[in-house]
């Protein structure tokens, strides 16, 4: 199965969330997004099957109305100063937006865990293995998947402070620099994802993120 296959896929699945939990809610605005969506996944699973290599711009604006979508959920949820991790467990890779620190042991979609609601979205966990949890460690890693592999920066610097580890993504891709104005930015997502990869960790969450003239700083607390 291709990418942009899982992709629309992923998205289709995203959009149903969105839909129900709109229709629960009774809430217009999340139940348009939600429909737009849909379509839009709907598309793209049908354009991973034509013999072409997409275009930039094409994929941009869906990754927009998708970032727009989890972002109008998160407002309704009133989950903008929450916790984003990445929770590994029996449900597979989650990404997890809840005000509780590393949800556990809850599936896919929207719950309420701990006290607080959360969006829970199934993640394609990266395949590259990579031994080692040092700071050069993680550096390198980081820098295979975010400047080599995807090429959504052009530099990354790692630092490590107990179980906090600090990194610095410099040069970032025209494409994807507007998208660190929104409460969850594919820059963390990825980042994120990779360092539960390369500390083979059951969850990382988000300590803090700021936004600087050169990038996008991250501190990322890690749970073996």
């Amino acid at each position: 199965m291709n990418k942009l296959l899982v992709l629309g896929i992923n998205i289709v699945i995203a959009s149903i969330l969105l839909l129900a939990y709109g229709l629960v809610m009774a809430m217009p605005s999340v139940i348009g997004v939600s429909m737009s969506m849909a379509v839009i996944g709907g598309v793209i699973a049908v354009y991973s099957s034509l013999p072409r290599d997409p275009e930039a711009g094409f994929l941009l604006s869906y990754v927009k109305t998708l970032v727009n979508g989890l972002t109008a959920a998160i407002e309704d949820l009133d989950l903008l100063d929450a916790h984003s991790s990445i929770v590994r467990s029996g449900a597979g890779t989650l990404l997890i937006v809840s005000r509780a620190p590393c949800v556990e042991n809850v599936d896919p979609g929207l719950g309420f865990s701990q006290g607080s609601p959360y969006i829970a979205i199934p993640l394609e966990s990266l395949s590259t293995v990579f031994e080692g949890v040092s700071a050069e460690d993680v550096e390198s890693f980081l820098r295979a998947v975010l400047v080599d592999e995807l090429s959504i920066c052009r530099a990354v610097s790692v630092s490590v402070e107990g179980n906090i580890y600090r990194v610095a993504l410099s040069g970032l891709s025209d494409l994807l620099k507007e998208f660190t104005r929104y409460p969850l930015d594919p820059y963390t997502v990825v980042t994120l994802l990779a360092l539960s990869r390369v500390a083979g960790a059951r969850c990382v969450r988000l300590v803090d993120r700021s936004v600087t003239p050169e990038g996008v700083v991250l501190a990322v607390g890690v749970e073996v």
